[in-house]
């Protein structure tokens, strides 16, 4: 009797505990899964535990999603590839993210790219146009960006 007692009080405080890990910031499930497993939470719990925090609205990938996309974005200044890759490795599914990217503005969109090239140029050094060329399109493409996109902004820009 008493060990199940023990058990009942043990998942009551994991339960607990990552509530107030969700509650501090926004997490997907995978985060939350791969942190009960840190605490050395016995597998077979997991899943109840991960039930439990959905049905309480602290885990919800969507919001997750949609706010991964506009910090990314917004903040760290990345296109939609590297955010959709960061997603996929979090283990999203790709309907959420095709859904949450489509809320990033076009037209703030091109105006992040733009701006980025054009601080890019002032603070690449080489002499050579077509290296030049090259390094910003190699940065613009690591930050995410669609190689369309950036080849877009190049010939908008008359340059080749």
């Amino acid at each position: 009797m008493n060990d199940v007692n023990e058990k009942l009080s043990g998942l009551k405080t994991i339960l607990h505990k990552a509530q107030a890990y969700c509650a501090y910031q926004e997490r997907c499930t995978q985060e939350v899964v791969q942190k009960l497993r840190d605490w050395k939470v016995d597998e077979n719990r997991i899943p109840k535990i991960i039930e439990q925090l959905t049905a309480e609205n602290f885990i919800n990938d969507v919001r997750f999603t949609e706010t991964f996309v506009r910090s990314k974005f917004k903040l760290k200044k990345w296109g939609k590839n590297k955010v959709a890759y960061e997603l996929r490795l979090k283990k999203i599914p790709d309907p959420i993210i095709s859904q949450s990217l489509q809320a990033i503005d076009d037209q703030e969109y091109r105006a992040t790219l733009q701006h980025l090239k054009g601080q890019k140029s002032k603070e690449t050094k080489e002499k050579d146009l077509f290296k030049k060329k090259q390094k910003i399109i190699r940065f613009l493409v690591s930050r995410g960006f669609e190689m369309e996109l950036v080849m877009e902004i190049f010939k908008r820009n008359n340059e080749r």
